[in-house]
């Protein structure tokens, strides 16, 4: 684990964000689990609202429609790519029917995974696993489906992370979900201004565009059926506002934990609400050849 002073000085440094993002990710969920469990319970991503819906049942309502869009169903196999604490998981799996194998490379992450599918009836349908999503631990073409929900950003190189993602599909296999993006077009200025911020406090060594993800799926090899910024798909205003109310929790004094969640949740709301940040959706294919 990292020390303290270590564990600032990679934040603040984006070749070291990429260098040391193994290190970086565990060191940053020791603080950012606790406040994202008090907030989004066990699903750690940012869903679109409809009119009148809770938190719980926007959350649910998206994983429920990725494993819809994916054709998920009982005697496949699905991935799930960065899983946390295993939520969405969990869902898609008593949803759907489906086996869903999450991985995640924050290990003590997976033991609340693994509590909850127990509580929840689930370990037949589901299995966790301490692996890097830059190099997946698995044979090619394992998996009829795989999704994602928030987390690829993290990753150093999401190209590679694409790639590894189209091996282990098997031909015609489905790759859908949701990752922290920026807007497209925005200068170099204007990401230093809005976007890093939002990096720094949340252990990203840096985000996409849409475009630019899009791209990256492209020269995976997979067939883009649907990209979208999540927008599209409801209200994501209520998302900021979660993030706003939990800062004005983090009252003074700060220590240097308390002080990077209040940062996060600032920046992200921040940027959220000028449009600067944003959660871009997909859905794509492998080949059949």
């Amino acid at each position: 684990m990292l020390s303290a002073s270590e564990f600032t000085r990679v934040l603040e440094d984006p070749s070291l964000r990429r260098e040391r993002y193994a290190a970086m990710l565990p060191a940053f969920y020791t603080h950012a689990t606790d406040a994202y469990r008090g907030h989004w319970a066990d699903s750690f991503h940012l869903p679109p609202f409809q009119e009148g819906q809770s938190l719980s049942e926007a959350l649910t309502a998206q994983e429920r429609r990725l494993a819809r869009v994916a054709g998920l169903r009982a005697g496949m196999r699905a991935l799930d790519v960065g899983c946390g604490v295993g939520g969405p998981a969990l869902t898609i799996a008593g949803y759907s029917g489906a086996h869903v194998t999450g991985i995640n490379i924050v290990p003590w992450q997976l033991e609340t995974a693994e509590k909850r599918a127990a509580a929840q009836g689930l370990r037949n349908l589901t299995g966790f696993l301490n692996a890097d999503m830059m190099a997946l631990p698995f044979e090619d073409g394992t998996f009829d489906v795989a999704f994602s929900f928030d987390a690829i950003c993290h990753a150093p190189d999401k190209d590679t992370v694409y790639a590894e993602i189209a091996r282990v599909l098997k031909p015609g296999g489905v790759f859908v979900g949701a990752d922290w993006l920026c807007a497209d077009g925005l200068t170099g200025p204007e990401y230093q201004e809005w976007i890093e911020p939002v990096c720094v406090s949340s252990a990203l060594p840096d985000v996409l565009s849409l475009c630019q993800m899009v791209s990256g799926l492209t020269r995976a090899g997979f067939l883009i059926d649907d990209y979208c910024d999540l927008a599209a798909h409801g209200d994501m205003g209520p998302n900021w506002q979660i993030f706003e109310q939990a800062a004005a929790t983090l009252t003074e004094p700060r220590p240097a934990g308390k002080e990077l969640m209040y940062q996060h949740c600032l920046s992200t709301a921040r940027a959220g609400r000028a449009g600067k940040f944003i959660i871009g959706y997909w859905s794509a294919r492998k080949p059949t050849d």
